[in-house]
């Protein structure tokens, strides 16, 4: 299921984008405010974020150029604003496309699918590979310097993790969703421990990853 972050300060507009999108079979996530949105995006994965602009407090372009620091989710800005200088500042803030209010429901689910696929399209490389590492989904093989290293399932799937995500950071919370799942309740320190047990596995390569006290593991 496609999971997606709304965020506008006008509950009308959220409760009708929520009850749209759900009823076409997405999972929707929703943000009152710019700050909410950052909180939700960094504490969990989505697959496309949908912003107003004309927020109080932090607006959409603020949180925009924030979430962009640590993600490359596809961003939909929402907005009143369809002048060219509005449609440069939101891209030059990292915004993948607009819709100009009022928009029909229609054109903005073909939007969401657009962004959603294109996106998805860009990760679905099946080898991945970064220094003398290199990760074969199809094969289900690691190898490092040529030689087969012997991973766990959830070993494997946190090191495609960090190597489709390489030089984002991310954070515990947001590995727990992706490789645990939502509905694990146990403690979130278990990302630790992996990345202890897959660094020993990769050796010398385990340089790639580095710690971000306080954020979480990026690989580089």
């Amino acid at each position: 299921m496609k999971n997606i972050l709304v965020c506008d300060d006008e509950i009308k507009i959220r409760e009708t984008i929520y009850d749209y999108l759900t009823a076409k079979g997405f999972q929707v996530t929703l943000a009152e405010n710019g700050e909410g949105a950052v909180s939700l995006s960094r504490k969990y994965s989505f697959d496309l974020i949908i912003l107003d602009i004309m927020m109080p407090g932090i607006d959409g372009f603020e949180a925009c150029r924030q979430i962009r620091s640590f993600t490359q989710v596809p961003i939909l800005f929402l907005t009143a604003l369809g002048e060219e200088r509005d449609y440069l500042h939101g891209y030059s803030s990292g915004a993948d496309d607009y819709i100009v209010k009022p928009f029909p429901l229609s054109v903005l689910v073909e939007k969401c699918n657009s962004l959603i696929n294109r996106y998805k399209g860009e990760n679905m490389q099946r080898v991945l590979s970064v220094g003398e590492i290199t990760l074969n989904k199809d094969k289900y093989i690691v190898t490092v310097g040529g030689e087969e290293v012997k991973l766990t399932n959830k070993m494997f799937s946190l090191l495609a993790l960090l190597l489709e995500n390489r030089n984002i950071i991310l954070s515990r919370e947001q590995i727990l969703n992706k490789v645990w799942g939502r509905d694990f309740d146990g403690d979130e320190r278990v990302v630790d421990t992996h990345i202890k047990k897959l660094r020993k596995a990769l050796g010398k390569e385990a340089a790639h990853i580095h710690t971000v006290i306080g954020r979480g593991y990026v690989l580089k």
